[in-house]
């Protein structure tokens, strides 16, 4: 596992354009908390619909998807207008092929690419954690790296898909039972090693268990924008989907709300 890309958030100082990946509503989670506190002016999405659940997805196959994603991405900003100030791989599984094969697609785009383990310091100091990610990620053992093998990974499909449907009885169900299953066996903490499970972040800790967010890690560590020069209610999050995207439609929709300013859904 030696040789990992150093993180290339700490070198973003001022945030304007974000383009964020995912396969669903958790990209959409994290592109509204960059508008709802102030990271960005403009994130563009790149929902992956057509390939959720990407947890389920062999390694050729995700290697396939995010070559196909930054081949996109390349193109894309050679269009007037379309210039980022960095991607976030706001997808542990994508993420996890990523820092497997950086050397390669780092040199496909000419900006900073942020991935949600890029600020895994904090994990080495949890005593005995649960980690909750996809089959895939479960698979790639990273978070049993970060964890000098103290972190006991577990495959949260079921709770993964429920959320995705927007199904909010069966989220909350699984969630207690998940936590019960941890208090039981003594975690110190849950884990959060699918972008989808930040939405349920705060139920965890309403039963009890400490949380760390992998994806709340990296908006922490991000600065404000710079407001100078912008007109009021001018944030913006621009949709690109692979396939069906009512489910992330209606996600946005529902949470746009919560922003304080207007969030202007824009077809890509």
């Amino acid at each position: 596992m030696s040789g990992f890309p150093e993180t290339a958030a700490a070198i973003i100082v001022r945030v304007k354009s974000y383009l964020v990946y995912d396969s669903g509503i958790g990209g959409a989670w994290f592109s509204l908390e960059l508008l709802r506190r102030k990271k960005a002016h403009r994130v563009v999405f790149y929902a992956d619909t057509l390939n959720f659940p990407l947890g389920l997805k062999s390694e050729t196959e995700l290697y396939n998807i995010l070559d196909r994603f930054f081949s996109y991405t390349s193109v894309t900003t050679t269009k007037p207008g379309k210039v980022f100030d960095g991607i976030f791989l706001a997808c542990n599984t994508i993420s996890s092929v990523y820092l497997r094969y950086w050397p390669v697609f780092k040199k496909k785009v000419p900006f900073p690419i942020v991935h949600t383990y890029a600020y895994h310091n904090g994990l080495i100091g949890l005593p005995k954690p649960l980690i909750l990610a996809t089959e895939a990620t479960v698979r790639a053992r990273i978070y049993t790296y970060f964890t000098a093998g103290r972190g006991v990974e577990m495959a949260a499909t079921d709770l993964i898909e429920a959320l995705q449907q927007d199904d909010t009885q069966r989220a909350m169900e699984l969630v207690k039972q998940t936590a019960t299953f941890a208090s039981k066996e003594r975690f110190s903490h849950v884990v959060l090693g699918c972008t989808h499970l930040s939405e349920v972040a705060a139920l965890f800790e309403e039963e009890g268990l400490p949380v760390y967010d992998p994806l709340a890690q990296v908006l922490g560590n991000l600065k404000l924008d710079n407001d100078e020069g912008f007109e009021p209610n001018t944030r913006q999050l621009i949709l690109h989907a692979t396939g069906d995207y009512s489910d992330v439609v209606n996600y946005v929709r529902r949470k746009a709300a919560i922003l304080p300013e207007e969030v202007l859904l824009d077809a890509d």
